[in-house]
């Protein structure tokens, strides 16, 4: 604290030495800038959504908690699991709180390379790295359509013309998640890390024919922690308690149905052959799964 005092001191010092070798017109220019410096780094301090009667600075200014070291010898169960996050859901309603929704977030930090936020690496499918890329112009093109229609020209005759539909982001309503279920024998726990996490999109041929849900582009969420650390959510009890993304996800607040495991065949559920048109079938394999990971955790210990 001394030391902290001393050099707010010596910065006073510097300024007023300062100030006194100036003109009367460099006087007003310096304190005009201090001002407007003042002004601007309050303004930093508030919340990027809403103006509040005091600085709220808590979400601004926090920093990710970096996950622990797991070594391999200690991983005595491990276990992938995808899971589906649909946001028209009660519980995940907070995720596209409208001064804030999550799509934006996500969809800007892909798509704009001077997104003043943070960018992430945009890949093409759930291996990652050893994927493809999308550039963010590939991104933008992905989603929209083409539709054909018939206009009049100037002699009232009817000319076939190509509309091209552009992607709307505020259609994003799922999100998928890929996630490992650890237990570490060094710890003696059983937690889930989510590692990648991609928007989910309804695939529309000509003339809006829609051909089923895809993901739009995957992203570590390694990478986009940095970025959601600061971003807020909205918090249904208290104001004063606003939580950041990173903290929704990390504390698994959020609402999701088991839609893929690990499996010799690496498909989803839904393709299984039991499963196969028979979407009631496929919801109580996600079940079974969702409650085998409960009981492998319940049998670890003795009561």
């Amino acid at each position: 604290m001394l030391g902290a005092h001393l050099q707010r001191v010596k910065i006073i010092v510097i300024f007023l030495r300062l100030y006194s070798k100036l003109s009367f017109m460099g006087k007003r220019v310096l304190l005009l800038s201090v001002f407007v410096l003042g002004c601007v780094l309050s303004g930093m301090a508030q919340s990027a959504q809403e103006d509040w009667t005091y600085d709220k600075q808590a979400v601004n200014e926090r920093k990710g908690i970096p996950h622990r070291y797991t070594r391999e010898d200690n991983v005595k169960y491990h276990k992938r699991i995808h899971r589906v996050i649909d946001v028209r859901e009660k519980q995940n309603l907070p995720m596209h709180w409208p001064k804030n929704p999550f799509y934006n977030i996500i969809y800007e930090a892909a798509t704009k390379p001077d997104n003043p936020n943070g960018t992430v690496v945009a890949y093409t499918s759930d291996s990652l790295e050893n994927g493809g890329i999308y550039s963010p112009t590939e991104i933008l093109g992905r989603g929209g359509y083409e539709l054909i229609t018939s206009v009049e020209d100037e002699f009232g005759d009817p000319v076939d013309t190509t509309i091209i539909v552009p992607f709307d982001q505020t259609e994003l309503k799922k999100y998928r998640i890929m996630e490992d279920w650890i237990f570490d024998y060094n710890y003696s726990d059983f937690r889930a890390t989510i590692i990648a996490i991609a928007p989910q999109f309804m695939q529309v041929a000509g003339e809006g024919v829609e051909l089923g849900e895809a993901s739009l582009f995957w992203v570590k969420m390694d990478d986009l922690r940095p970025i959601m650390v600061n971003q807020e959510i909205f918090n249904p009890y208290n104001d004063a308690a606003r939580l950041s993304f990173d903290d929704w996800f990390e504390m698994r607040m959020f609402s999701s149905y088991i839609v893929k495991e690990s499996n010799v065949w690496d498909d989803d559920i839904k393709y299984y052959e039991e499963n196969e048109d028979n979407p009631f079938a496929a919801l109580l394999k996600s079940e079974a799964i969702k409650n085998d990971l409960f009981i492998f955790e319940h049998d670890l210990w003795e009561y």
